[in-house]
Order: C-alpha cells, then sequence, then structure tokens
C-alpha cells in the first residue's frame, strides 16, 4: 500500500533526482523532455537529465525557460562525443543558455559524467554498451537499435594501462573546472574512481557525485564510500535502478548509509527507461521501501533530505 503521508512529505520537501534518463536516444525511453515536463510540474522537482549520447543542457534549458520546471544537464564521456573530449564540456555549458539571443554566463548547475557505457570497466564486464534490459521486454526495433549503438562500443581510457591518469583526463579536468562543473563518476570502476576523485579535487574541481557505487561495473565498498565522503565535496548516489533492474538488495544501500551516513547521500532513481516506473511513482516507492530498512536508524528529517535538500546542496542550488 502506498504511503500517503511519505508521498505528501516528499512532495513538501521537493524532490531532488540527479540522475533521470531522458530521450529520445539510441534506444527506447518513456520520456521526451516535454512529457517529463508534464508529469514533474505538479511535483514541483528538481531533476537532472542524463542521456548517454549527447548533451542534456539545451533540454534542460528549454524546459527552465518555456515549460517552467527545474530541470539541468550535463554530458556523458561517452564515445558518441569523442569520449574525454573537453570541448564537449565547453558545449555543453554554451548549450546551456536560455535563449537564442542570450550570450550572458549561465553558472546553472551542469554535471559532466566520466564515461558510462563506455567506460573500460563497463565493456569489459559486459561486453556491450547499452543493456536490453533497458529497452523492457516490448520496445520497438530493438534489435535495430542495439546494432546501430553496437557500432560505437569502443572503451574511453581514463587511466593507462599502469594505472595513470592519460592526457585527455588532465584535459577534461581542466575543463571542468573551467566551466565551473560537477563531475559525476560514470561507471568508471571501483579503483578508478578512488583515484580520479583526489586528482580531480586537487585540481579544483568543486563538487563529485560518485555514481551508483554498487552497480555491477563499480563495485565500491562501503568503507570506500566512507573514505570518499570524508571531503565535504564527494556526496554518493544511490540508485534505485540499480536495484530494479540489476537486482542489487536495498539492504546493502542501507548498510552502505549506516557506515557513511545520510549526511552526503543522494537517493535518485536512475529511471526514465520504458519498463520502469513513471515520475514520480518511482521515487516514492524508492522511499516507501527503504524507509523499512533505514526508518529506524535515522531521523525522518534526514532521511527525506537525501531524497530533496542534499541533492539541492549537491547541485549549488542552496
Amino acid at each position: 500500500m502506498m504511503d500517503v503521508s511519505l508521498r505528501e512529505e516528499l512532495q513538501q520537501a521537493g524532490i531532488v533526482d540527479t540522475h533521470y534518463h531522458i530521450g529520445p536516444e539510441l534506444i527506447a525511453r518513456r520520456y521526451d523532455v516535454k512529457s517529463l515536463a508534464d508529469a514533474a510540474r505538479p511535483f514541483n522537482a528538481t531533476l537532472v537529465l542524463k542521456n548517454h549520447t549527447y548533451p542534456t543542457t539545451p533540454l534542460a534549458s528549454l524546459a527552465r525557460h518555456r515549460f517552467g520546471v527545474q530541470f539541468f544537464g550535463g554530458v556523458v564521456l561517452n564515445s558518441f562525443v569523442g569520449g574525454l573530449n573537453p570541448a564537449a564540456v565547453d558545449s555543453a555549458r554554451s548549450g546551456n543558455k536560455g535563449a537564442v539571443e542570450n550570450t550572458a554566463a549561465d553558472e546553472t548547475p551542469i554535471i559532466v559524467w566520466m564515461p558510462t557505457i563506455h567506460a573500460a570497466s563497463h565493456l569489459r564486464l559486459h561486453g556491450f554498451g547499452f543493456d536490453p534490459r533497458w529497452q523492457g521486454c516490448c520496445a520497438p526495433h530493438a534489435q535495430e537499435d542495439k546494432s546501430s549503438a553496437a557500432s560505437y562500443d569502443h572503451p574511453v581510457e581514463v587511466f593507462d594501462a599502469e594505472g595513470k591518469p592519460t592526457p585527455q583526463l588532465f584535459a577534461v579536468l581542466e575543463a571542468i573546472v573551467r566551466n565551473r562543473c560537477i563531475l559525476a563518476t560514470g561507471h568508471l570502476h571501483g579503483d578508478e574512481v578512488m583515484k580520479l576523485v583526489p586528482l580531480a579535487l586537487d585540481m579544483g574541481v568543486h563538487r563529485i557525485i560518485i555514481t551508483h557505487p554498487h552497480y555491477s561495473s563499480i563495485q565500491l565498498s562501503d568503507e570506500a564510500q566512507k573514505l570518499l565522503v570524508a571531503r565535504p565535496e564527494v556526496y554518493l548516489e544511490h540508485c534505485f535502478a540499480v536495484h530494479t533492474q540489476d537486482g542489487v538488495a536495498l539492504e546493502r544501500y542501507a548498510e552502505a548509509i549506516r557506515t557513511t551516513g545520510p549526511e552526503q547521500v543522494l537517493l535518485s532513481t536512475d529511471f526514465g527507461q520504458i519498463s520502469s516506473d513513471p515520475f514520480p511513482d518511482g521515487t516514492i516507492r524508492y522511499a516507501s521501501e527503504l524507509l523499512h530498512r533505514l526508518g529506524s536508524y535515522i531521523a525522518r528529517r534526514d532521511f527525506l533530505a537525501m531524497f530533496s535538500s542534499n541533492g539541492r546542496r549537491a547541485l549549488g542550488l542552496e
């Protein structure tokens, strides 16, 4: 049964989801920017739009200025945008402006994800980029879409064979600093994440989001997560889809939160697949199922903050 009071509390707190997939893409998605805006507007939600193939900052800007919703965008450094390409970071910032005649600087949040489906760890583990499960059982033309996407499936190397940062990584981190973007770690392996975070902070990256640390190609231990959030600039993003699609038990999320504390935790859905719950039902179900595991451990206020105000802090909105 749906927890009506929890739904109302989330609505009042203002849901912030830092990881929501938007179409069109090379695979089918539940929403385009207009239909997602229509779903999010009544809930006064803040969403970060993600797409594995192209920057979402223009879509987010359109949504803010034309559809009246708090959407933000970014770019994923997969092969589609040239991998570790600093020009892709600059392009994401230029796509953030509000209107064609506007040339003023725009300081709204932009997330730059390290490679996801083209991370070496992702391709080594899965053998493909786009996971067929993301399509759902009934997606039209699934085979053609998968074949088209697979032609781009070669790894974007962030560290070389000796484990040293590539020159392209330095160039991208410089672009992230220059454009005041937020770094997200994508599908890099946990060992790579542990090297990337201190390097990025030393170079001046002002905020980092650790993307779904329990995902199969990442596998960050709870103790590693605790070490990462010793730095106040670092946030941990636990995504519901890693449970619903990849089968990671929610108890693992709860154990991680007990280890790290909730202060720098973001609870996002990573939804937008046609087989996932619509917005905001997925967030409400996530909160309801996790509350049973954490309700006696943390205050209700702190639990709700992981779905709301923690995200605003991570995005620099508070």
